[in-house]
């Protein structure tokens, strides 16, 4: 197989390209310094050096694989709209068009499980759920994710080759998180306050989980036109993964939970100001009202379909990551 593998480079990106190599494929990486995929050039790749915001200059160099892997994106939190409307959404449409126009047999679109709509508290997510409401509201990342998780969709409906993999939150030994300490947080010495409750679904998969599900996405056949949430645990609560964090050393000790509801006074003040100024409703206060609603992602689609399940649970890719051993 001849694949085509966009965020190459990236900490997602970097792990599906080496199962790629190691089962014999041939793979083509894209790439904006050549530096960082030089060791990928050594295990055998093709290094493509272009950018996401500039499709057709490397277009030419999609004729001839059989799998295109869209695991890149910008994925900054600053910047213009623009930049993200050319690196994530125009850069998915124009992937997958030339792609099927160079006769690519398969798509592979990465796209995120922070594109749902959580409509209220206790539900469960699957991968029919509807899109955000509100995308407005969110960062300029995730607006543009479910855009493009929309392009990749309507290509699908239409017949076209096209896979999507949603993960949940990545984790692993090289993230500038390596492990999730809460959706806000603040710590303090050796105790962690957490905005949230103990019963919160923690949304996680661990970075050699998903890259597992990624790969599988493009070899397993007839899976055309599926959809695949992707997370390590539907039913990880955050009162148990805390209980393994505070077990690890140099982690903090001590989980303080506090109730979003708590601060939803002062959010709430804010957000009637801006309305009487007849702004925008404030972000912030979405945001905050809408991690406040806890929901379940299953994973029955991808393991049922895929055959997909971790090959570390969390407990053990908690441990793998703090210790940075990689396995």
């Amino acid at each position: 197989m001849i694949a085509f593998v966009t965020g190459a480079t990236g900490f997602l990106g970097k792990r599906v390209v080496r199962r790629l190599l190691d089962r014999g494929d041939s793979v083509r990486v894209l790439a904006r310094d050549e530096a960082k995929a030089a060791a990928m050039a050594e295990a055998g790749a093709e290094v493509v050096i272009g950018d996401l915001s500039d499709v057709d200059a490397f277009r030419d160099k999609l004729a001839g694989c059989d799998v295109l892997y869209h695991i890149g994106a910008r994925v900054l939190s600053h910047g213009d709209w623009d930049e993200f409307v050319q690196a994530n959404i125009v850069a998915t449409q124009k992937l997958i068009d030339y792609g099927l126009e160079v006769g690519v047999s398969r798509i592979v679109h990465v796209s995120s499980i922070g594109i749902f709509e959580i409509p209220a508290d206790g539900v469960t997510i699957s991968e029919e759920t509807d899109y955000d409401h509100q995308p407005v509201l969110r960062g300029y990342y995730t607006r543009s994710k479910i855009d493009a998780d929309r392009i990749a969709r309507a290509a699908q409906s239409t017949g076209k080759p096209v896979v999507i993999v949603r993960p949940g939150q990545l984790y692993g030994p090289d993230a500038p998180e390596p492990l999730f300490m809460g959706r806000v947080n603040k710590r303090i010495g050796p105790v962690l306050i957490v905005v949230g409750t103990p019963s919160y679904y923690a949304p996680l998969v661990y970075v050699e989980n998903a890259a597992d599900a990624v790969v599988s996405a493009g070899i397993v056949e007839g899976v055309e036109g599926r959809i695949f949430n992707v997370v390590d645990e539907s039913d990880l609560r955050q009162r148990d993964y805390f209980e393994v964090i505070k077990q690890l050393p140099g982690y903090p000790k001590f989980i303080i939970y506090l109730p979003v509801g708590l601060f939803m006074p002062a959010v709430n003040v804010v957000d009637k100001i801006f309305k009487t100024l007849k702004r925008r409703a404030w972000s912030p206060a979405y945001q905050l009202r809408r991690s406040g609603r806890n929901a379940r992602y299953a994973t029955d689609v991808v393991r049922n379909t895929l055959g997909w399940k971790p090959r570390l649970a969390w407990q053990e890719a908690v441990h793998a990551t703090a210790t940075g051993i990689e396995k």
